[in-house]
């Protein structure tokens, strides 16, 4: 993992970050630890919609948003199911989505509405990893997230398949993610977040933030206070004596690419361009305070400056920030409240303007975006006013890279529970980035083991290379 901001989780060999920064010259960065990146072959372009997409941004609605209160409401349906949101009309005929997602009714040419997406996993950590990495959890079927764990055996997060096939250039990252690595209940981190089999050496740059003051922490990348360029240099120098002496201890391991960590770390530090991304301040107030001076809001701004610097896909995951009884997505009480006043504003506001300001600087005819949660929610409102995990269907929505805007793909049926039209899965859905990124969803990687893993086994949507 390469962070941002020091941590002190244990490497695989039980030494911790923090404990190895102490050590030698370079502990003033708080750099991590090192893996060498790899190329793999591309498959040729004469493929329609193969690698349209030079660029893309995963927004990730951690928890679960509800499909019959955002993209797929079902006006004709009981009230213990359409619930109290009702539909508008959109900038596209036919189309209609929630009430509270004015902006994005505006925006409606721009994206195409998934509403069959579906898989058979109820818990959030292994949901998660199959909307992430398009590969079922080993333990799909667990009744608790506290049964499941992240592995070094874990499939790798599509970023991280994206980061061995195109190497980072000029000392910018391939996959970055932010604003934090997202857990159910704050406590089981979701695998399928990081490199997996393939090493930390893909996992995503991670860009932690200061949820009180919807800001992000960027310290590592900046030198210290009285650190020169110069000085800099000079410990640089020293790292072959640091290489020599840590070698002596540890002949394999965590240690073992420790030279090409740090030429990947004094690269990202000397990337201008990567320095000028984290500078949201350079932003007019105006574009700021469009997309929303929440967290969600800057972090997709910050997302579309990184994109702008070289970074070939960043995630931004939803924060956990709410009450009790619904920290992120996850409305098992009081959906609508919870709705209204803190999820779905802000998701408008940060999503319709990045659509907005994607296509008048024109990067969305090249850059791919994807909206989407690990699963939906019940269709049936609970006794407390809010909807159950649902994996059966949910909606998501994609755009950029030539998918086609103002359209449907799929559909639910009356009661927004199950698919009546084109099911999607995950696998499907992460064959299909893969293919507009590039990569040939039948590409192999080897396992820890050796053993060759297809990337993925989804088949294409054709529909959206037309």
């Amino acid at each position: 993992m390469f962070s941002v901001k020091g941590t002190s989780r244990r490497l695989c060999d039980g030494t911790s970050r923090r404990d190895f920064l102490r050590v030698g010259a370079l502990s003033c960065l708080g750099l991590s630890m090192p893996q060498l990146l790899r190329a793999a072959p591309t498959a040729s372009a004469g493929e329609t919609g193969f690698g349209r997409a030079k660029r893309c941004l995963l927004l990730f609605l951690t928890g679960g948003p509800p499909q019959l209160d955002t993209w797929d409401l079902k006006p004709d349906a009981p009230v213990e199911v359409r619930g109290e949101l009702r539909p508008i009309a959109t900038c596209v005929p036919g189309i209609r989505i929630s009430e509270l997602f004015p902006q994005l009714a505006r925006q409606a040419d721009k994206y195409c509405i998934v509403r069959s997406v579906t898989h058979q996993c109820t818990v959030h950590t292994p949901a998660g990893y199959a909307m992430l990495t398009g590969v079922s959890h080993p333990s799909v079927n667990a009744t608790s997230a506290k049964e499941i764990r992240p592995s070094p055996e874990d499939h790798p997060h599509v970023g991280s398949v994206l980061a061995r096939v195109r190497p980072p250039r000029g000392g910018v990252p391939t996959f970055a993610a932010l604003p934090e690595i997202i857990k159910d209940d704050a406590i089981n981190e979701y695998p399928g977040q990081s490199g997996g089999f393939l090493g930390q050496r893909y996992d995503p740059f991670r860009i932690e933030a200061d949820v009180d003051k919807s800001a992000f922490q960027i310290p590592d990348l900046v030198l210290p206070p009285g650190m020169s360029a110069a000085r800099l240099e000079g410990r640089r120098a020293l790292l072959p004596l640091l290489d020599r002496q840590l070698r002596a201890v540890e002949s394999r391991g965590a240690f073992a690419d420790l030279d090409a960590h740090y030429q990947r770390a004094y690269a990202l530090i000397g990337s201008s361009r990567v320095q000028r991304a984290f500078q949201l301040d350079r932003e007019p107030d105006r574009v700021r305070a469009e997309y929303g001076r929440h967290l969600f809001g800057q972090g997709c701004l910050l997302a579309r400056r990184l994109l702008e610097a070289g970074v070939s896909l960043v995630t931004v995951y939803w924060h956990y920030e709410g009450p009790k009884d619904s920290p992120v997505w996850d409305t098992h009480a009081n959906n609508f409240p919870h709705l209204r006043e803190r999820l779905m504003p802000p998701t408008d506001q940060a999503l319709a303007s990045l659509l907005d300001d994607l296509a008048s600087r024109g990067l969305l005819k090249d850059t791919l975006v994807v909206c989407m949660g690990e699963f939906g929610r019940s269709p049936r409102i609970n006794a407390h006013g809010g909807r159950e995990h649902w994996p059966f269907v949910q909606s998501i929505v994609l755009a950029g890279a030539g998918i086609p805007g103002g359209s449907v793909y799929g559909s639910s049926d009356r009661m927004g529970a199950q698919p009546a039209d084109k099911p999607v899965t995950p696998a499907d859905l992460i064959a299909t980035l893969l293919h507009l990124l590039g990569v040939r969803p039948g590409l192999e990687l080897y396992d820890r083991s050796g053993r060759p893993v297809r990337v993925c086994d989804g088949k294409l949507l054709q529909g959206f290379f037309s």
